[in-house]
């Protein structure tokens, strides 16, 4: 039985490499954005993630998604400039905030 079990082992560690990767990509991607606003705004991006060739921007509240969206043009601009080329369009939703 140790034998199976050394072999799930050893089978889940490039799993959870990957699954950490992942997560480390998110949250850059989520910092980059919140560097290429200007505003108050950047303080209300909970995260930021790619479906496609969609940046999905996600906001702590409706009140900050037009702020967001006007800002649009200028942070295509700066997320290419740092070399986020995935992309060609950006759509901003609301989310809640997970609590610490």
């Amino acid at each position: 039985m140790s034998d199976r079990m050394k072999s799930l082992a050893d089978s889940l560690g490039p799993l959870v490499a990957n699954l950490e990767q992942r997560a480390r990509d998110h949250l850059n991607l989520t910092e980059k954005v919140r560097v290429a606003l200007d505003g108050d705004e950047k303080e209300h991006v909970i995260s930021a993630s790619y479906r496609g060739d969609t940046l999905i921007v996600v906001a702590d509240s409706a009140a900050w998604c037009p702020q967001i969206r006007y800002a649009q043009a200028v942070l295509l601009e700066r997320l290419r400039a740092a070399g986020e080329t995935q992309f060609t369009k950006i759509k901003v939703k609301v989310g809640a905030r997970i609590a610490e």
